[in-house]
């Protein structure tokens, strides 16, 4: 049991390595790359109202004079302005849906800036769409853990897990991690993705964090996994696991 707590928190600390938010470009910078205002074609338009829609706000793009960059702005947001914490996970929530809802897996450009405006600041992060063509191959493992921890089949959810971390643990150890929080939280009825955020430790190794919230009987909690990217198949390639962002 203890194993598997301490590879949860050397791995997915690497969540906040990457995470930092950074500031809005000044308006010198601004000028320089302003991006054209030519309208969007009708695919892009819908992506972008469905953006709005997952963040309760309104979403607007135009697409860089180079035609390399979607530039996409967050406004007027609830969902950001309650969970400000949360920034850099509804950020790559955005570029997800922007990017789940195009009509091809290779749009014209080949990346999306994501500018989340709040009361008080403007937060930018970017996302290849490269790295989105990944979170689309490996969100299938986040899909499976999350229907295996509701079903409570934690063979089929050990066996997701990477045997090298995992050591002497076995089945029970996996389900005693994931059912000690069910006296306060209940058990979980659904679970739902939300964002990602890509990871490299020092030596080089490449993660992807998957993370959603785990609607439960009694107070929801949230599911956050750890996938090693260099392990192509679904079987083995978890390295963590937490119930918490």
């Amino acid at each position: 049991m203890k194993n598997l707590i301490i590879v949860c928190i050397a791995v997915l600390s690497l969540l906040s390595c990457n995470s930092g938010i950074q500031p809005a470009p000044s308006n010198e910078a601004a000028a320089k790359g302003a991006p054209s205002q030519g309208n969007l074609p009708a695919a892009e338009q819908k992506a972008l109202q469905l953006v709005a829609t997952a963040l309760t706000g309104e979403a607007t793009g135009v697409v860089s004079p180079d035609g390399q960059t979607m530039e996409m702005t967050i406004s007027n947001s609830a969902t950001m302005e309650q969970e400000a914490d949360l920034l850099p996970l509804h950020s790559s929530r955005a570029a997800w849906v922007f990017y789940k809802n195009l009509e091809t897996d290779k749009p014209s450009f080949g990346k999306i800036v994501v500018h989340s405006q709040l009361s008080d600041t403007t937060i930018t992060r970017e996302y290849t769409v490269q790295e989105l063509a990944i979170v689309k191959s490996r969100l299938p493992t986040f899909e499976t853990a999350g229907k295996l921890l509701v079903a409570g089949d934690y063979q089929g959810l050990y066996d997701l897990f990477d045997p090298t971390i995992m050591g002497a643990m076995k089945v029970e150890g996996v389900k005693q991690y994931c059912t000690q929080i069910e006296p306060q939280y209940g058990k979980a009825i659904s679970v739902e993705f939300r964002g990602f955020a890509f990871n490299k430790t020092s030596g080089g190794k490449d993660f992807l964090s998957l993370a959603g919230p785990v609607r439960r009987q009694t107070k929801d909690t949230a599911l956050d996994i750890a996938v090693d990217l260099s392990k192509p198949e679904m079987k083995g390639s978890i390295s963590a696991m937490k119930f918490d962002y």
